[in-house]
């Protein structure tokens, strides 16, 4: 019975000293998205973090343009780093969300979220511009440049 006793008041001390390591949903900021320091990056780059790729500060949000083949086939995509930073990563939602045509579409940014689809109806320059929304997340909207 003593060493009962010890044991529990050894296991209450013990739990009573650690920290808890458990974050709670909503008492944690997003970390903040340094859009000066992202790139577009997907297939039509190799996935790599060119310079040509990296985003450009303007009046209606960061944006990037991009110079796509309308062959019927969707481009994957995402926002991320030079260094796929995971809370600097944004994508889709679920594998396979399509973007579409000059609807705006909400990025999650971590490392649950998933390449974005976007298959351009002409061929041509796109816009790509991104600016912050609530819950870190990030809106997207992709225009056709006349």
């Amino acid at each position: 019975m003593k060493k009962f006793a010890f044991l529990l008041f050894v296991a209450l001390l013990s739990g009573c000293s650690s920290r808890s390591v458990v974050s709670l949903p909503g008492l944690m900021d997003p970390p903040e998205i340094k859009f000066e320091d992202l790139y577009l990056r997907g297939v039509f780059n190799w996935w790599e973090a060119n310079a040509k790729y990296q985003l450009t500060d303007g009046p209606q949000g960061w944006y990037v343009e991009v110079d796509l083949i309308a062959d019927g086939q969707p481009y994957d995509f995402r926002l991320s780093d030079g260094f796929w930073t995971p809370d600097q990563t944004c994508g889709a939602r679920y594998r396979g969300q399509v973007v579409l045509n000059q609807e705006p579409l909400y990025m999650v940014c971590g490392t649950d979220s998933e390449n974005l689809q976007f298959t351009p109806q002409k061929t041509g320059v796109y816009r790509f511009t991104f600016t912050p929304a609530s819950g870190g997340e990030v809106m997207l909207l992709v225009t056709p440049r006349a």
